[in-house]
């Protein structure tokens, strides 16, 4: 037991060092793991947590991690504790209002929230008259299709923020970001009446796996 333990802690020591070395971004998923579960980390565990992708590893409870390794109830939480807090932060709301001025500034900000959704999700930023993000919303999930994205909820919720002008992005699970038909109905239904309310649209963003298409950019409307 004595030596099991022994073998443990130089595991952990070594991913330590490793961090301090690299630092926390640069680090592998290794020994982020490893530091996270402590003293219960060995090779063997380590080994099966990051086989699995870490995309699936974000998704699992502390049961289904229980169930794949030798680890404690409280390591487990740990694991997904640490996922929590990470969503936390690409979510959260930027202290300083965001200014958009391209799509690329669109992608950034959104990417890390969207990326790696498995339903589609259709979200509004709402901007000031100086290109400011001023507010965000959720306004569907699900496959996406113009009997289900009404402008009324989105204008509505554009005049309640005194929203200039309106972003519209939304996910496609498949990675791939390239506009449908349907996509592209959508975008000419809310440009118009964006016109009506006097609220422009200025773009529509599909985000995919580390790629996106700006339908204006693209001259979809």
């Amino acid at each position: 037991m004595f030596q099991y333990d022994f073998i443990v802690t130089e595991f952990v020591k070594k991913a330590k060092e490793s961090i301090t070395f690299y630092g926390t971004k640069e680090a592998n998923l290794n020994d982020l793991l490893t530091i996270i579960i402590g003293n219960e980390a060995d090779a063997a565990n380590i080994q099966k947590l990051t086989g699995i992708g870490i995309q699936q590893l974000a998704s699992m409870s502390a049961q289904e991690i229980m169930e794949l390794v030798s680890i404690s109830e409280m390591a487990a939480q740990r694991i997904v504790a640490s996922f929590g807090l990470a969503h936390k932060y690409v979510t959260s709301p930027r202290e300083k209002r965001i200014a958009i001025r391209l799509p690329r500034d669109v992608a950034e900000l959104m990417m890390p929230e969207m990326r790696y959704l498995t339903q589609e999700h259709f979200i509004c930023l709402f901007l000031n008259t100086k290109n400011r993000v001023i507010g965000k919303q959720t306004i569907f999930i699900g496959s996406l299709d113009s009997s289900v994205v009404h402008p009324r909820e989105i204008f509505k919720e554009a005049i309640k923020r005194s929203a200039a002008s309106i972003i519209c992005l939304h996910n496609h699970p498949s990675g791939d970001p390239t506009p449908s038909k349907e996509d592209i109905s959508i975008t000419q239904i809310l440009r118009q009446a964006g016109e009506v309310v006097g609220i422009s649209l200025l773009d529509h963003v599909i985000i995919g796996d580390g790629k996106y298409i700006s339908l204006k950019e693209q001259r979809y409307f």
